[in-house]
């Protein structure tokens, strides 16, 4: 059985070398590429970001991304700012302290908004558990208790919208 080949899309707007890095140190082959024949036939792909969701959109653009983007069926998984961008539209604070409806690829459509902090402190920075709905795939081979690190403001609540 070969190896699945695992390709971090290059947007331009990432911490491409840390995910590179964590990824081979489990032992995988990777590859960074915004090549349209490379992205499409990667078994898996990464969509990594940094920054704001309409700054990584322009980017996007201007690497011709977005269509590519759209044009992906193989499981891609969203780092950071790449799962907001994932989203139908990402809530976001422009310098006036008003919220400001930034378009994205609308993969999930569902829109990303800021998560109520309820009195914490933003983001939310941290080691903390999850409860995985039982028999999800993605979390087949962690097991209950696993603790995942976190740091965001932000949150796509998949269901509140009638999100896929």
């Amino acid at each position: 059985m070969s190896q699945q080949q695992v390709v971090i899309i290059d947007t331009g707007c990432a911490n491409i070398a840390s995910v590179k890095f964590a990824i081979e140190r489990l032992g995988y082959p990777v590859t960074v590429s915004k090549d349209p024949e490379i992205v499409l036939s990667a078994d898996k792909l990464l969509l990594p970001g940094v920054g704001t969701a309409a700054e990584a959109m322009k980017n996007l653009e201007q690497r011709n991304l977005i269509q590519l983007i759209k044009q992906i069926t193989q499981p891609i998984l969203g780092i950071c700012l790449g799962m907001q961008l994932l989203g139908r539209y990402s809530l976001e604070q422009v310098k006036d302290e008003k919220e400001q409806q930034v378009p994205c690829l609308d993969i999930c459509s569902a829109p990303v908004i800021k998560l109520d902090s309820q009195g914490f402190p933003l983001p939310h920075m941290g080691w903390n558990t999850i409860t995985p709905e039982p028999g999800h795939p993605l979390f087949a081979d962690i097991p209950m208790g696993s603790y995942f690190y976190f740091v965001h403001s932000y949150a796509m609540p998949i269901f509140a919208q009638g999100g896929r």
